[in-house]
């Protein structure tokens, strides 16, 4: 009885092992998905009420209303911010949804899949891509708003694209883990705080 314990035990611990595994390589890109999704659901309604309202000359009409100019700025951004974060959502149930129909994935993955996606670990996912759609949302507003028309904004904004891929798959990388250091890095925080989410590991 005692030697059955005992190998019941190490196949628990070697499960939870291979669980934590492969929860941590599914979870070290599926944040690069929604990090990517989220930026580009904020860019273009970003760029069209910064730039693309300087263009129509309808800027001038909002600034000359009651409304004051905080006012005009905050809903601006909280506009583009719900785009990013839709987005970033809609990206992640998508493929929530298409990884449940696929039927030739092997069961003891489809395990690990399954415990990866519920309801805690989504509502921990969505309270990460909050704070960066903010963080996207605002500094395509500024780059928006600086530039004098929207090609000047896109042509601004598109090498930010290269950036945040680089920074979001370094994420991926062995070897880094989130810690006080990677905490303070944008983006890169976001994409390793989501890997021991979903690989079950993190540390509050």
């Amino acid at each position: 009885i005692g030697k059955l314990k005992k190998k019941e035990n190490v196949a628990i611990l070697q499960s939870k092992r291979w669980n934590e595994i492969l929860g941590k390589m599914i979870g070290g890109w599926l944040p690069y998905i929604f990090i990517l999704f989220g930026f580009m659901g904020a860019m273009y309604p970003a760029l069209d009420l910064g730039s693309g309202e300087k263009e129509r000359g309808t800027l001038e009409t909002i600034l000359s209303s009651p409304a004051s100019r905080f006012d005009i700025v905050m809903g601006k951004f909280l506009v583009i911010m719900l785009a990013a974060f839709l987005t970033a959502f809609l990206a992640l149930a998508g493929l929530m949804i298409g990884l449940s129909q696929i039927s030739d994935i092997p069961p003891q993955i489809l395990v690990v899949v399954n415990k990866m996606f519920n309801l805690k670990t989504m509502a921990l996912v969505m309270t990460l891509v909050l704070p960066v759609s903010a963080f996207f949302s605002a500094t395509l507003l500024s780059l928006s708003i600086y530039a004098n028309s929207f090609k000047e904004a896109q042509s601004i904004a598109a090498p930010l694209n290269i950036a945040i891929v680089f920074i979001a798959v370094m994420g991926t990388l062995p070897g880094i883990e989130l810690n006080a250091i990677t905490a303070m890095i944008p983006i890169l925080n976001v994409s390793l705080a989501s890997k021991d989410i979903f690989g079950g590991t993190i540390n509050p």
